[in-house]
């Protein structure tokens, strides 16, 4: 870990009750900062948040889908009042889905607008809410979670999610373009496979049927044969990552898509 980089700073960061989100508000807190924890599972959200305070940190946790801009815009300003203004976004909430991989035609309306909503309306969001009062002090750093997914495809996941992560990768290049000469870095993280509640549902123990099972297992099989690093990556290996592209370490990098999967995607 590297030193106190966040110390009088304040971060929000959404799907924080597990996972890469709880990893990277657990990293960012050791490291100074102030957490707002944004999670639909507002219980669970609130027990990571006991769990900080506990340890001595600063956190405060709010019930949020952010998939819905109204409880966004109320989720952030009650966390710039409770905790000051946010100097640090990670938006790392998401969803994957499955549907679509016995054919386009098998994806229902519900559960597309569901991924995009989540993995592309969250961060637009979060973001439409925050960057302003960011770029008005002249200072902030946002880092959205992406996917190898966005940068090729999904070998676990359908269309949905594959287009969502494509399309966050470009709203992080667009506002770093708008918002870099206000002094707002954006960026992207882009993992692989990480060992987190969302890719174990996909597992095949949660298939419909041993045909779907056994099509799971296919892909985990190809999937694995081609990771240099053979396992999968913890959550706080990309909290790592995100708390390197939040830090002034990363003062001068701003737009880029970080590839964090073990050199399962080169580019």
């Amino acid at each position: 870990m590297t030193g106190q980089r966040f110390t009088g700073r304040v971060a929000l960061v959404t799907g924080a009750a597990s996972g890469i989100g709880k990893a990277t508000a657990l990293r960012l807190v050791a490291e100074g900062a102030s957490v707002a924890l944004i999670d639909r599972q507002g219980e669970q959200a609130e027990r990571a948040a006991d769990e900080i305070r506990a340890a001595g940190g600063s956190a405060k946790a709010y019930a949020c889908d952010v998939g819905n801009s109204a409880q966004v815009a109320q989720a952030a300003a009650s966390a710039e009042r409770d905790l000051g203004p946010i100097d640090v976004v990670a938006n790392v909430a998401g969803i994957g889905d499955t549907a679509g991989l016995e054919g386009i035609e098998a994806i229902p309306d519900d559960r597309w607008n569901a991924v995009i909503a989540v993995n592309l309306s969250g961060p637009f969001f979060v973001c439409r809410a925050l960057l302003p009062g960011m770029a008005s002090r002249g200072r902030g750093a946002i880092v959205n979670v992406s996917s190898l997914a966005g940068r090729s495809k999904s070998a676990m996941g359908g269309f949905a999610y594959s287009s969502s992560k494509a399309g966050l990768l470009g709203l992080t290049r667009h506002l770093a373009f708008e918002y870099g000469p206000k002094g707002v870095r954006v960026n992207a993280i882009c993992p692989g496979g990480v060992d987190t509640p969302m890719l174990r549902a996909a597992g095949a123990s949660r298939a419909a049927s041993p045909e779907e099972a056994a099509a799971r297992n296919a892909r985990t099989a190809a999937y694995q044969f081609f990771m240099p690093i053979k396992r999968l990556s913890t959550p706080e290996e990309q909290a790592a990552a995100i708390a390197f592209l939040a830090s002034e370490d990363a003062s001068y990098i701003n737009g880029v898509a970080l590839d964090v999967n073990g050199g399962l995607f080169m580019a």
